[in-house]
């Protein structure tokens, strides 16, 4: 079996693995949701059951009033002829009064756990409500998902096979990819993460639509619902980024670097040193995000598997070249034990198939104990060159 066999083999089984862990997935949220139609009907049920029992223990109040009023009056009337009734007449007449007090207090007390439970309901009703309408808009997503699998990866997959019979069709491939992230970046950009900032704006109408639940009730489901969209709005805007930062194509590569290295250093607390030599002149498309997605990739990998302190990249632009060199202070690692494992060479494999597509050069210098640093060259054809060819 020849190596292009083995690696459209991989492919695919990495592909129809990843359907079948999102199709599983979809399965499990279509259950979920299910289970929370039903728990909302069976609410509902009780909900409606319990506002009639607040109705009868109204009307039962009621009735014990005027019973009530009837006995005092009763009362009354016996204290001031005592005389001309009998202790019997007498004894009743404060039993019956002592009496309908006590079943007062107690269709009170009923009244007040009944509606208690009632308004708890309320408050689940609408998080249940909340829960479905999120799990709808996820299997939607999810949906897509397997659409751009079982279709587009297809597609991709024929595109794969016709590279591997000439090398030029590499960079066409990775063009391809790029253009990919490119749509699904405007598309979610345009979709979900306005989806959600309008949801986030009518989140402030739950204190009046719930007003009477109270203040304090609305005010803290106009909390949780504001940090679980925010939070969603968060990694969705994330997505974006990895996928393809807008500013790429408006400023270039090394904006785009400047503010993805400030990012990192923020969430990572591990100081970033960035460095660029050079004019500032601009390249063609595919080179600068090969120099940004190979940049990322090495941070990346620095930031979860080295444990370093320090990090440095060094940016040289010439006219036929750019220069890579990242650098950190890490733990280091074997270069032949994290070949061997699939797991922890995923990052360094694919960096070196996007610098072979380019016709790079790429060199790894680290060991266990001293640190890594990874370089790399790509050449840049004269032609090619942004500043020249406009």
């Amino acid at each position: 079996m020849t190596n292009e066999m083995r690696e459209r083999l991989s492919l695919n089984d990495i592909v129809q693995n990843i359907i079948g862990v999102v199709e599983e997935s979809r399965e499990e949220i279509v259950r979920i949701t299910e289970d929370s139609r039903e728990q909302y009907a069976e609410i509902q049920q009780e909900l409606r059951d319990l506002k009639t029992r607040v109705h009868d223990y109204i009307k039962e109040a009621e009735r014990l009033e005027r019973l009530i009023k009837d006995s005092k009056a009763r009362l009354v009337v016996v204290s001031k002829n005592f005389d001309h009734y009998s202790e019997q007449d007498v004894r009743s007449a404060y039993e019956t009064a002592n009496a309908l007090q006590l079943e007062s207090f107690i269709n009170q007390r009923d009244e007040m756990n009944c509606r208690k439970r009632r308004d708890e309901l309320e408050r689940r009703l609408v998080h249940l409500d909340e829960t479905i309408e999120r799990a709808d808009m996820l299997i939607s997503r999810v949906s897509v998902v397997l659409n751009f699998l079982t279709d587009d990866m297809q597609v991709m997959n024929e595109k794969y096979e016709k590279a591997m019979q000439k090398q030029e069709m590499g960079l066409k491939v990775f063009q391809s990819a790029e253009n990919e992230r490119r749509r699904l970046s405007r598309d979610m950009h345009d979709g979900p993460a306005q989806t959600l900032a309008h949801v986030l704006i009518r989140a402030d109408l739950i204190e009046k639509i719930h007003q009477h639940n109270g203040a304090e009730a609305a005010f803290e489901e106009i909390h949780r619902l504001r940090i679980l969209i925010r939070d969603g709005l968060a990694d969705i805007r994330r997505i974006i980024y990895d996928l393809r930062p807008m500013t790429l194509d408006d400023l270039g590569f090394v904006p785009t670097l400047e503010r993805y290295l400030r990012h990192m250093q923020e969430i990572s607390n591990i100081p970033i040193h960035f460095n660029y030599l050079g004019g500032g002149e601009r390249i063609e498309s595919t080179y600068e995000v090969a120099v940004f997605r190979i940049v990322q990739e090495a941070v990346q990998n620095a930031v979860k598997h080295s444990k370093a302190s320090d990090i440095r990249i060094i940016i040289e632009q010439y006219q036929h070249s750019v220069r890579i060199h990242v650098k950190d202070n890490g733990i280091g690692f074997n270069f032949d034990e994290i070949f061997a494992s699939c797991d922890e060479s995923f990052g360094l494999v694919g960096m070196r198939e996007r610098i072979d597509l380019i016709d790079g050069e790429f060199e790894i210098e680290t060991k266990p104990g001293k640190g890594t640093v990874i370089k790399v060259r790509i050449p840049i054809e004269e032609s090619e060159a942004r500043g020249e060819t406009q």
